[in-house]
């Protein structure tokens, strides 16, 4: 797909052949014309309506050789074209001039949003159509089928990456948002998202590529250009807990939160009993991390695909450890000790803190790999349903629980042990539905 999206690179003999030639005394000169070209309303379709993702290409270019609305080469300048064109209807739907500056800033934040996505571990590579989808206010006024072609000469077009998104990460995917701002404000309020256009990643490290590469044949255009909203941070998390909600949790086997969690100086507090307590939404593949702290002797765990057709959350769901090592019995065990797959494996490193300081804790479940981290180092690995996972389980205690770690889903569960133990920082990272049929369905 990338090749046959940007198969106009034959022009870039043509493209350095014409900066030299329109270069002067005082270096290339950017010529007038339409910023920001729009085109549709074309029979039934009106690509005002939602996303347009059938035959969609992207074509970028530089020089531009769109001509002015007279049908005159008068438009035509060393900027660089960047497109999206509909092959089988033969015409552009949405086209922009920018400088190379604007190129090479719009590549530069493709790049960065790539290298977050490249973070996410069990990334599924999926390559789907690109979406179109028109949101200008100028098109807006104009009958449905009936729009054709909107130049919009006197307004800059600013191209930005979108957020990452948060939630499912199923179908991972870069978003282009394009921004009209008028020249006389900076005020950002007055901008009006245009379009937007989403892609997948495949086709977004083709596109970061040839702007990175068109960007150094055309004029670099004014020092300033906005870098827009970028995509900083790493993609999909979700805040579980953040200090002042518990919207994303209730009771095991309950619709409400019980007595005995609080929210006490911005942690997630068991100070009384209250029994253990679930995510609302479950999860197949995912990343999960969180800060937990227990008091002197304290013991606790955080459980993963758990069900609630059991008596107990440690009937169906694997368990991290959480643990005052040094007090509590568990912790002259290895394989109970903090940061262990209870009674299964052990953690290879002790590197838990002491009781009332915070440790950090990371569960990575991708089909049946499962790694947990304890104060950012790996503690265990291990995989589930395979033959080591099968006799240690048939050696343990699990083994008179017919149900224990054979689920592919469930909730993510948080234990209380009778003891004080606080939680912050909880977030998660959904990474798409697992590939692998769960075991006795």
């Amino acid at each position: 797909m990338p090749t046959r999206l940007f198969h106009c690179l034959f022009l870039l003999p043509v493209v350095l052949l014409s900066v030299s030639c329109q270069q002067g005394d005082g270096g290339p000169v950017m010529k007038a014309g339409p910023t920001v070209t729009v085109f549709g309303g074309y029979g039934e379709v009106d690509y005002r309506r939602g996303p347009v993702s059938s035959d969609l290409q992207w074509l970028v270019t530089a020089p531009s050789y769109n001509m002015g609305s007279d049908g005159t080469p008068r438009s035509i300048d060393d900027r660089v074209t960047l497109a999206v064109q509909s092959p089988s209807m033969a015409t552009w739907l949405l086209s922009t001039r920018i400088t190379g500056r604007a190129a090479l800033t719009l590549s530069n934040s493709l790049q960065a949003g790539l290298q977050a996505w490249s973070d996410v571990p069990c990334l599924p590579m999926i390559e789907f159509p690109l979406e179109l989808d028109v949101t200008m206010p100028e098109v807006q006024d104009q009958a449905p089928g009936n729009w054709g072609r909107i130049e919009l000469a006197g307004t800059p077009a600013r191209w930005m990456v979108l957020p990452h998104p948060g939630g499912n990460l199923a179908r991972p995917a870069i978003g282009l948002g394009l921004v009209s701002r008028p020249v006389s404000t900076n005020d950002s309020n007055r901008s009006a998202r245009l379009a937007i256009v989403t892609m997948d990643l495949v086709t977004a490290r083709s596109m970061q590529r040839h702007l990175a590469g068109l960007a150094s044949t055309v004029a670099l255009g004014p020092d300033h250009v906005d870098a827009g909203d970028g995509a900083d941070g790493a993609p999909g998390w979700t805040m579980l807990f953040d200090g002042t909600s518990l919207e994303h949790f209730r009771g095991f086997k309950k619709q409400i939160m019980p007595g005995g969690w609080e929210i006490v100086d911005g942690n997630l507090t068991l100070t009384g009993s209250g029994g253990d307590i679930i995510t609302r939404q479950q999860y197949d593949n995912f990343e999960f991390e969180l800060q937990w702290r227990v008091e002197e002797g304290g013991n606790s765990g955080i459980f993963f695909n758990v069900t609630e057709d059991k008596d107990y959350v440690w009937q169906t769901g694997p368990e991290m450890q959480i643990l005052d090592d040094d007090r509590h019995q568990d912790g002259k065990n290895p394989l109970t000790s903090a940061g262990s797959n209870y009674g299964l494996h052990a953690p290879m490193q002790d590197v838990v803190r002491p009781a009332g300081q915070w440790n950090t804790a990371r569960i990575l479940v991708c089909e049946n790999d499962v790694t947990y981290w304890l104060n950012d180092v790996e503690v265990v690995s291990y995989t589930l349903h395979s033959s080591r996972w099968d006799r240690l389980v048939s050696g343990s205690k699990f083994n008179a629980m017919p149900d224990y770690g054979r689920r592919a889903h469930g909730h993510i569960a948080l234990q209380d042990h009778g003891d004080v133990v606080s939680y912050r920082n909880i977030r998660i990272r959904d990474l798409g539905a697992s590939s692998i049929p769960p075991l006795g369905e």
